[in-house]
């Protein structure tokens, strides 16, 4: 009989480190007894010298709220689904394992834990906002869509969707240390419910959202609310400063597809983030609402467009040697005072920042035969430009222009990827062919402009004003904007600074190689141009008048 149990147990011990890396007992206080398995590889240490330890201090400091929370939720339901925790390395980049737990209730009352090396096990904490392990909204979409999208049992039923009034005011008025407890705490309560420990994020400043699991074993609504409410008073918070509410979300698709899911799930959270709006209980109801309101948006910039409302203002690019002014660069203003760049954006979503461009374009034209001294740049969005249709409008429209060609330029955004690059330079160099000259924007601000470099032969290139100014106090930064200074020139292409606002600014500037600068230095855009003096420009090697 002994031989039989003693066979039993090395099975089961088997068959436990057959599916996990480490096995840890942990008593009713949460502290290690024993471990089995990779204990020195895994928490630094032999099976002796870990015991007494509290088991959740194994973790990262920013993941030791969230494994409290699990170990107090398997107790109360028996066991846990797996959750991903980062485990601390004595050297080196924490360990993404993957943690379940069961609690018997039998016995000791011990809490059994196993932990499972996940990938490679080299793991950076997935925060975009820094807040204790939670996604941000862009991260969470994408994460919610794919998991939506998914059809049979697994799928999950709902999501919810929890506004924590009174969060913000309570960050402003307590201390670092404090507010870090804060978040972590609910981080916690939340990230305990979610699939995975990892479906959980924060929208906003007060509004979250988590994927409870589909097997139903999620806390209610009170209990949610109760543990947010006993973390705030565990921050230092006075009792019921704040007022957590749960709502429910139904996510059934019926017919709907993957783009269908992502716009109403995408329509829902960014509505919720709008404490003054009635909350949306389905995604029918989400993707409903959001075709309603895109057709609302559709037809507001269409009108903008069509009715002519909007202006330019006209802000200078100077040459840092002398200060005189180079050209200026039109930017969009909207007689209702919406914002330019969402309203941009928000064309590029709904395919009619092409329109907007040609109407800038004209526009532009109108204002050079008004100023003959003066150059202007314009924008074109990328998205813009890998239309045919587009394309064949820029030209009918320059071509009737007359004389504009060395006093236009276009300024190639990034808001917009470009997918067929050749298309794309094949049609820059016809308008440098023509005589325009072409500015690459942005530079810095995202991976895609350095692609752009290498395949777009430009004039210009204007570097990044969050960028730029890094390089006030970062060394390493002032080296690498010094080292595309000294590529650009080398490629015979001049290097335009955003935001210039000081002399210092300036200074720097011309140090690192730079030609020209825009800032409310040099002045703030304004609707009207004060001519300069006539420039002459110089042709770019190569240039040709022909069509070629």
């Amino acid at each position: 009989m002994t031989d039989d149990l003693k066979t039993q147990r090395d099975r089961y011990i088997a068959f436990s480190l057959a599916a996990a890396d480490l096995l840890i007992e942990a008593d009713s206080d949460f502290r290690i007894i024993r471990t089995i398995g990779a204990t020195q590889a895994l928490l630094s240490g032999l099976g002796e010298s870990v015991v007494g330890r509290d088991v959740s201090d194994i973790f990262i400091p920013i993941d030791r709220a969230f494994a409290r929370h699990l170990f107090n939720r398997a107790k109360t339901i028996g066991r846990i689904e797996p959750c991903g925790l980062n485990l601390q390395q004595a050297e080196g980049p924490p360990l993404l394992v993957n943690m379940g737990a069961c609690y018997l209730g039998t016995g000791e009352g011990s809490t059994f834990i196993s932990l499972t090396v996940l990938s490679d096990g080299v793991v950076a904490q997935t925060t975009a906002d820094g807040q204790a392990g939670l996604l941000d909204l862009d991260a969470y979409l994408g994460f919610a869509t794919r998991k939506i999208g998914v059809r049979g049992e697994t799928a999950p039923k709902d999501m919810k969707l929890v506004r924590v009034a009174g969060l913000s005011q309570a960050m402003r008025q307590l201390p670092k240390d404090q507010t870090d407890l804060l978040m972590g705490e609910i981080s916690s309560v939340l990230r305990a419910q979610a699939v995975g420990g990892s479906a959980a994020a924060r929208l906003s400043d007060e509004a979250f959202s988590y994927i409870p699991s589909a097997k139903g074993q999620g806390a209610s609504p009170e209990v949610i609310s109760r543990d947010i409410r006993a973390a705030a008073v565990a921050a230092g918070l006075p009792e019921n400063s704040l007022s957590p509410s749960v709502l429910n979300l139904e996510l059934s698709t019926g017919n709907l597809d993957q783009d269908s899911i992502a716009k109403a799930l995408q329509y829902v959270l960014s509505d919720f983030c709008r404490p003054e709006r009635s909350p949306i209980s389905s995604l029918a109801q989400g993707l409903k609402s959001a075709m309603a309101e895109t057709v609302q948006h559709f037809d507001s910039i269409r009108a903008l467009i069509d009715g002519d409302k909007y202006t330019l203002f006209y802000q200078p690019v100077v040459c840092l040697a002398d200060r005189t002014t180079h050209h200026y660069e039109a930017l969009l203003r909207f007689a209702d005072g919406r914002a330019p760049f969402d309203t941009i954006r928000l064309s590029e979503q709904l395919g009619l920042v092409q329109d907007f461009d040609l109407a800038v374009a004209r526009k532009a034209i109108e204002t050079l035969g008004r100023h003959e001294g003066a150059t202007i740049a314009i924008n074109l969005s990328g998205l813009s430009i890998q239309g045919d249709q587009f394309r064949e409008h820029l030209r009918q429209l320059l071509g009737g222009a007359g004389g504009v060609s060395q006093r236009l330029m276009f300024e190639l955004t990034e808001s917009n990827a470009i997918e067929d690059i050749e298309a794309a330079a094949t049609f820059l160099r016809w308008l440098q062919r023509t005589g325009y000259r072409v500015c690459l924007d942005d530079f810095g601000a995202g991976a895609a402009t350095y692609t752009y470099l290498r395949h777009f032969d430009v004039d210009f290139v204007k570097i990044d004003g969050p960028f730029l100014k890094e390089a006030r106090d970062n060394p390493r930064q002032r080296a690498l904007v010094r080292s595309v200074s000294h590529l650009c020139r080398d490629l015979h292409t001049e290097v335009v600074a955003e935001m210039i606002e000081d002399d210092a600014m300036a200074a720097l500037c011309q140090e690192m190689g730079i030609g020209y600068g825009q800032g409310y230095l040099f002045g703030k855009p304004k609707p009207q141009i004060d001519t300069p003096k006539p420039l002459v420009v110089g042709k770019r090697k190569g240039f040709s008048e022909s069509w070629g």
